[in-house]
């Protein structure tokens, strides 16, 4: 259950009519997903997230893929149940199959409790000069 009351479109003030409008008309795919309802209660933020959201994920120079893949794998780690539902859907229209879903899984996986062992362990940087060097190039 949600913690704040969800504001249907009907009940939508002007400020978050407009939002809503795009939402729907873009990655909504038709509705207004319940977390930008809960977030209407700020009409602010919620175009503001609306509009980052388009700056994101509809221009720049990763491929569409690889936003969605990135946008996947924050869900999953965040565990947004939600999140991983949808992206995970949007990913199998892309064509990606169940067996590279789990493979992405398990790249996740990996270097989450690798990075979880190197942290504990207090290693530090283990950065060689190759590396580095790669790093300082500019683009």
């Amino acid at each position: 259950m949600a913690t704040v009351r969800l504001i249907d479109e009907q009940d939508a003030p002007e400020p978050v009519r407009r939002p809503y409008d795009r939402i729907k008309a873009s990655f909504g795919a038709g509705q207004v997903p319940n977390a930008y309802k809960a977030f209407a209660h700020n009409p602010v933020v919620l175009e503001a997230l609306v509009e980052q959201r388009a700056r994101i994920m509809d221009e720049g120079e990763l491929s569409p893929e690889l936003k969605e893949w990135l946008a996947w794998a924050a869900v999953t780690l965040a565990n947004n149940q939600f999140g991983i539902k949808v992206h995970t859907a949007r990913l199998k229209r892309l064509g990606i199959t169940s067996a590279q879903l789990i493979e992405a899984l398990a790249v996740l996986h990996y270097f989450t409790g690798i990075s979880v062992m190197i942290n504990g362990l207090a290693l530090g940087e283990d950065v060689d000069a190759r590396v580095l060097s790669t790093l300082r190039d500019e683009d």
